[in-house]
């Protein structure tokens, strides 16, 4: 650079004021052009962090709040989660012991009764069971979430006032999981089972696969074999024996010609379960009996059941003869058994 650039600089310079006073519009031009700029067409979103900052700080207090009362619903329901054994009749025993009077029944202990002996079991605050003579009876959970026991062989009555899906009883052939309901359960010596629902409902599963017993009804599992199709309290005998034969002997067209023959308006709930047990003639077969005995509702098809649309099975359930009336929710919760049903 020369001393003449030096010179011409310095003048420049110099001619500069000394200070610079915005107008005082200008801060709102500014403002405006630091904003972001909606998109054409659209129109500019709303700031709702400073409204709704109030309302997330009390729904969080109320989550915070809610999660301590669970916390303390839990820790009473556990401490009063407690199993308690009477003694009914006889001289039972208990973890091993010859028991008389009351005592608590802990986890992992055995209660066995005699020919002689029979006792009263108090499940926590949830209901009670009756154990029968001859009965091996083992208690393997009881907690806020699950009561849980095993029936190894003999026969228990079942009270229980719970919400589905907490109170289990497992046998050498199949689970019966409580809906809310009163029911017995008879183990024989081969592990075989037999449950004879009076109130409410059972699902009575094994390995995935399932069956729906409402009051009146019973079931049947084979040690070994597959759980049993419910039936009527009173069910023609020829129907029992033609559809354990379809069950568990391999009957095939002949045992369920027999089952659709003998079936009446009050075996629909047998027929429907039947559906998902067999296919193509034998489905065809069965929904035709179904549907002689109780029609379709509007909405569901002959093609649709026959390819156990979910929505039609759904509608054609909430048809049929029940001893018990079906609400919404019954509803609800017993299609959830039925979707894993199908499986079979």
């Amino acid at each position: 650079m020369t001393n003449h650039d030096d010179l011409e600089l310095k003048r420049a310079l110099d001619a500069l004021p000394r200070s610079i006073h915005p107008p005082e519009d200008l801060w709102p031009s500014v403002r405006g052009r630091l904003a972001p700029r909606p998109a054409r067409g659209t129109a500019r979103r709303p700031d709702w962090s400073a409204a709704f900052r109030p309302r997330t700080l009390r729904l969080a207090a109320g989550i915070a709040a809610i999660g301590v009362g669970l916390a303390v619903l839990a820790a009473v329901t556990r401490a009063r989660a407690t199993w308690q054994v009477s003694q009914v009749a006889g001289a039972p025993h208990l973890g091993g012991a010859t028991m008389q009077g009351r005592r608590s029944f802990p986890v992992g202990a055995v209660l066995l009764t005699d020919a002689r002996s029979r006792a009263l079991v108090r499940v926590g605050t949830i209901g009670e069971i009756e154990v029968e003579a001859n009965t091996h009876l083992r208690l393997l959970t009881a907690n806020v979430t699950e009561h849980r026991l095993a029936l190894e062989r003999g026969r228990i009555h079942a009270r229980i006032s719970a919400p589905p899906r907490l109170f289990f009883v497992e046998t050498p052939s199949a689970t019966a999981v409580d809906l809310g309901c009163a029911y017995t359960l008879e183990v024989d010596e081969a592990g075989n089972s037999l449950i004879h629902v009076t109130l409410g409902w059972v699902s009575f599963e094994r390995g995935g696969h399932e069956s729906l017993v409402p009051a009146g009804m019973r079931a049947v599992t084979r040690a070994g074999g597959r759980i049993g199709t419910p039936f009527a309290d009173d069910a023609p005998e020829t129907l029992r024996l033609a559809l354990a034969a379809f069950d568990f002997a391999g009957g095939g067209d002949t045992a369920l010609a027999t089952v659709l023959r003998e079936a009446r308006v009050r075996d629909a709930i047998t027929l429907w379960h039947l559906l998902a047990r067999s296919a193509g003639a034998q489905r065809e077969a069965v929904y035709d009996r179904l549907a002689a005995l109780v029609p379709p509702p509007p909405g569901v098809t002959r093609d649709g059941a026959l390819r156990l649309d979910g929505v039609m099975l759904r509608l054609y359930w909430e048809q049929l003869p029940l001893s018990l009336p079906i609400t919404p929710e019954w509803t609800k919760t017993l299609w959830r058994w039925w979707l894993r049903l199908t499986s079979w």
